[in-house]
């Protein structure tokens, strides 16, 4: 049995973080010492292991519990785990729109800059023309 300094150091977390885990019940202590202390099993290891790879996946804190929560009680997460995943790709995807929709934005910007640089429409003292509503869009 581990206690929470040792199981950090052979996972590489902080006891602090695994104490945030065990309030959001990511990580359950297999007992206490006759002193207090939370011990913790191979599983434990194993379970962070799990976290670990589902965090570097973007999952959220929330839906990993539930996950784990779901494999606790005997059954299959895959479903589950399948709903997080759609979710998550269809937020990407909503932000890979958005993220296109600012680069062309970026490229129109440069374009008028360029344009009125190479027409002269560009004066010092004055406001870059780039930045007028023109209609071309």
């Amino acid at each position: 049995m581990l206690r929470i300094g040792q199981l950090a150091a052979k996972t590489g977390f902080t006891p602090k973080t695994l104490r945030y885990y065990d309030e959001l019940g990511l990580l359950r202590p297999d007992g206490r010492s006759d002193s207090g202390y939370r011990l913790y099993g191979d599983a434990a290891i194993e379970r962070l292991r799990f976290v670990n790879r589902a965090r570097a996946l973007g999952l959220r804190l929330e839906d990993i519990r539930r996950i784990l929560e779901i494999s606790d009680e005997g059954r299959a997460p895959c479903g589950h785990v399948q709903a997080v995943v759609d979710r998550e790709l269809d937020r990407i995807a909503a932000q890979m729109k958005s993220l296109q929709e600012f680069r062309d934005g970026l490229l129109t910007l440069r374009s008028r800059m360029a344009n009125a640089l190479a027409s002269g429409t560009a004066r010092p003292g004055q406001q870059c023309p780039c930045f007028q509503e023109d209609g071309a869009e």
